[in-house]
C-alpha cells in the first residue's frame, strides 16, 4: 500500500517571502519531506529554519525551473515525486485523492498524475472519476520516479515556461500515461489577473512581463514543432491575440513574442539574452 511516507515534495522558490513560508509549512504531515530548491540570488534558509521536515537548496542565482526541478529531483529518493511552485497550495484532500487513485490502479504505464486547477480565472471544483490528459502543469504534479529513470528529466534548455508540456509530450511519445484524478483540486495562481468589461460580460486574463512571453513565445513553438503538436500552436496563436486586443504597450510585447519565435526557429534556448541579436 502506498502512503504518504513514499512522496517527496520538490517545491522551486524564487526570492521567497512569508507567505510562502506559511505555505511551506502547510506541507507538515502531508509528505515525507520537502526539498525546497531557491533559484534566488541570496541565501534565504534563514526563512525555513525552523522546518525539520524541510531541506533548503540555495542556488544563489536563477538557473531557471527546470534545472531547479531537477535538483530537487537528484537529491531525493522516495518512489513518487509531487513537484509544486511556491504560489500553489496544497491541501490533505488532495493528497488522498492521489494515493486513492494509486492504492487502486496498479497499470504499469502511468507515468504520473495530476489534479484540477483552481484560479480566480478558472474555478474548479472537485469531480468524480479520472481522465487520461496529454498536458498538464507540472505544479501540483505527482510523479512515479521510474518515470525520470525511464525518459530522463526536465529540459532545462527551455529554463522557464512550456518545460511541463514538453515533458508531458515526451511521455507521451514513450508510452507512459497522464492521468488527471478530477476529484483532486489544487489551489493556483499564475501571473496576475486583470479585467475586461464589456457590458454585463467580464472577462478576465492573465498578464505576464513582456520576457516571460518571450519564454513562452519561444518554448510553445519550439515544443510545437519538436512534437508536432497542433494544441501548443493554438497557445501560441491565442498569447498573440491576447497581446493584440487585450495589453497595453503591444510593440514592446510583439518584439519580445517574436524574438522568442526567431530564437527557437535558430534553436537558440537556454536563458533569455537581451542583446542576443
Amino acid at each position: 500500500m502506498i502512503t504518504k511516507k513514499e512522496i517527496v515534495a520538490i517545491v522551486v522558490l524564487y526570492n521567497p517571502d512569508s507567505q510562502v513560508y506559511k505555505t511551506i509549512a502547510g506541507y507538515k504531515g502531508l509528505v515525507s519531506r520537502v526539498i525546497l530548491v531557491d533559484n534566488s540570488s541570496k541565501n534565504n534558509q534563514g526563512l525555513f529554519k525552523d522546518l525539520s521536515y524541510a531541506k533548503y537548496i540555495p542556488l544563489l542565482d536563477n538557473f531557471g525551473i527546470a534545472y531547479a526541478l531537477n535538483k530537487g529531483i537528484k537529491e531525493s529518493y522516495e518512489k513518487y515525486i509531487l513537484t509544486m511552485d511556491q504560489d500553489s497550495s496544497i491541501s490533505e484532500e488532495l493528497f488522498t485523492e492521489y494515493l486513492k487513485f494509486l492504492n487502486q490502479e496498479k497499470d504499469s504505464t502511468i507515468g504520473a498524475i495530476t489534479c484540477q486547477y483552481n484560479t480566480d480565472r478558472n474555478p474548479q471544483k472537485p469531480t468524480p472519476g479520472w481522465k487520461k490528459i496529454t498536458l498538464s502543469m507540472q505544479s501540483g504534479t505527482l510523479f512515479k520516479r521510474s518515470t525520470f529513470q525511464k525518459i530522463g528529466y526536465f529540459n532545462e534548455n527551455l529554463f522557464l515556461d512550456v518545460v511541463d508540456y514538453e515533458y508531458f509530450l515526451r511521455m507521451n511519445n514513450a508510452g507512459l500515461q497522464l492521468i488527471r484524478i478530477n476529484s483532486a483540486v489544487l489551489d493556483h495562481q499564475p501571473a496576475t489577473t486583470r479585467m475586461l468589461k464589456m457590458g454585463p460580460i467580464k472577462l478576465k486574463y492573465g498578464v505576464a512581463s513582456p520576457v516571460r512571453y518571450y519564454y513562452q513565445a519561444r518554448n510553445l513553438f519550439w515544443t510545437a514543432r519538436k512534437y508536432n503538436n497542433i494544441t501548443l500552436y493554438i497557445n501560441l496563436l491565442i498569447k498573440w491575440l491576447k497581446i493584440l486586443l487585450l495589453f497595453d504597450d503591444k510593440k514592446k510585447y510583439f518584439q519580445y513574442f517574436s524574438k522568442g519565435i526567431r530564437d527557437a526557429k535558430n534553436k537558440r534556448l537556454g536563458k533569455y539574452n537581451e542583446y542576443r541579436k
